[in-house]
């Protein structure tokens, strides 16, 4: 393995990691590390096979080549070092867990593919995201840093009162960005009558408590970060319908993920699950704190 220290992990898949890699590269760039590429692949081992391993190692390492001669040129042009390794491992997913937990960071990127073929083919996104003990990073694959969906780092907040790690990464990123954080709170009565019941008066006094419960947090963190703009927005409005029209107009997403001493299932719930699949803007996953 030559994975330096502190590096910038970047998963490469047959299909292409140019966005992802854009993305590391930039992210690198304002952190000062390097970035690491690694392709997994599972090749035969068997004596029937040894005829043709040779031929199938040059094909298998095709898109590694290519991923490492596109994110290069991007590091050569902000100064980032770039290395790269293919390795063999029957479970793409453990593989890239055990690289990204030796570096800060692991970068993804998201397939805009049915959820038929999802279905049947598994996320290694949502897999690696479920797992990692570094932050993870879900790339769509169309997008770009020279036209991302917005300027704001977004962070969502579903419980205030264990948002502290979560609020501190979405300042770190604004202000790394040099730009403003929005921290969202969206609210929806598990009921369907919400419409009915909650009237204008119910509204404000839910503001008024999310407002008071972040409070704290934010208060520590805006003296730690007097530069970073931030607004506090309470949504009444379904998480998940709050989540993806907020990533519509954001740089960047920030979630957090379900506690790791859950059971393995559920360490993404239904929201986080739907905001990989289908936002506009790169999402960055939160592990829990220890």
């Amino acid at each position: 393995m030559n994975q330096p220290a502190d590096a910038t992990v970047v998963a490469v898949g047959y299909h292409g990691c140019d966005a992802a890699a854009e993305f590391a590269v930039a992210e690198a760039a304002r952190t000062n590390s390097p970035v690491h590429l690694v392709q997994v692949t599972s090749l035969p081992d068997t004596a029937e096979y040894a005829g043709i391993y040779s031929t199938t190692v040059l094909d298998v390492d095709a898109p590694l080549e290519q991923a490492l001669a596109h994110t290069r040129k991007l590091g050569d042009e902000l100064g980032v070092p770039v290395t790269g390794e293919r390795v063999e491992d029957t479970s793409h997913v453990r593989a890239l867990v055990r690289h990204a937990d030796r570096g800060r960071m692991i970068v993804l990127q998201h397939r805009r593919i049915s959820t038929l073929n999802r279905i049947v083919t598994g996320s290694t996104t949502n897999g690696v995201a479920a797992r990692a003990a570094v932050p993870v990073v879900s790339v769509p694959e169309d997008w770009s840093a020279s036209s991302p969906p917005g300027t704001v780092v977004t962070v969502a907040v579903q419980d205030p009162g264990e948002a502290a790690a979560l609020l501190r990464a979405g300042f770190e990123q604004a202000r790394s960005r040099q730009t403003a954080l929005v921290v969202l709170h969206a609210w929806w009565l598990a009921s369907g009558y919400d419409m009915t019941v909650v009237d204008a008066t119910m509204r404000r006094e839910w503001a008024d408590r999310a407002q008071a419960s972040l409070a704290p947090a934010l208060d520590e963190l805006r003296d730690e970060y007097p530069d970073v703009d931030v607004t506090v927005e309470v949504r009444h409005a379904p998480p998940i319908e709050a989540l993806l029209d907020s990533a519509s107009g954001s740089a960047l997403l920030v979630i957090g993920r379900r506690h790791h001493l859950l059971p393995l299932g559920s360490h993404l719930g239904p929201h986080a699950r739907a905001v990989l699949n289908h936002s506009a803007c790169p999402v960055l996953v939160v592990p829990p704190a220890s």
